[in-house]
């Protein structure tokens, strides 16, 4: 998460009408919501209030890579909401949480993109008012996957697969022109930039 910018806090130290905008991208669609009431036009798409029906938890802020998940929860009546969260497996789909404050009338003054990350556990209590809490994991999480998300190359290829040679030439490459089987040439052709 970065530090919020000076006009953000500037706001919210002015106004205090802050609220959270929410973008789950599901398989049939993105999902659009804010912990306010009605509709608001945010980033020229339309999104969804839920009121005191939706909360975000604490966001922590640190200097390291560490983070923990940030918990979305949303209480409803509808079915057909549980359906639809259902029918869409939101796990390992992507989230993006802004911080955004409003004017007077309700329309969006400043905003800023506080995570962006994905679904990683998804938890629903049904009942006369059923309960959807969905955990996220922002990007640094990825790092904590070194093994899965690392860069690659013929040190970590030979790690995980002894004696595959298949990026062998990748450091030589990196470092000089490779030479063609024709005398005084080079593969890819001359280092100059190409005629028009």
């Amino acid at each position: 998460m970065e530090s919020l910018n000076a006009a953000l806090l500037a706001d919210l130290a002015t106004s205090g009408r802050a609220r959270f905008f929410v973008r789950l991208t599901f398989k049939s669609g993105d999902v659009l919501l804010h912990t306010g009431v009605g509709e608001r036009r945010f980033a020229n798409l339309t999104w969804h209030g839920v009121g005191m029906l939706g909360t975000v938890s604490e966001i922590p802020a640190s200097d390291k890579n560490d983070s923990t998940s940030i918990r979305l929860t949303l209480h409803t009546q509808d079915q057909a909401v549980l359906a639809e969260v259902a029918e869409n497996d939101p796990i390992s789909q992507g989230c993006e949480i802004y911080l955004v404050t409003v004017d007077e009338h309700y329309r969006v003054s400043q905003s800023q993109l506080l995570e962006s990350g994905y679904i990683v556990a998804c938890d629903v209590e049904r009942g006369d008012v059923s309960q959807i809490q969905l955990s996220v994991a922002g990007e640094s999480e990825r790092w904590k996957e070194a093994r899965l998300n690392q860069r690659w190359n013929d040190a970590t290829q030979k790690s995980l697969y002894p004696g595959d040679v298949f990026f062998s030439e990748q450091t030589t490459a990196n470092k000089q022109n490779l030479p063609d089987t024709q005398p005084g040439n080079y593969i890819g052709g001359p280092r100059n930039e190409r005629r028009r």
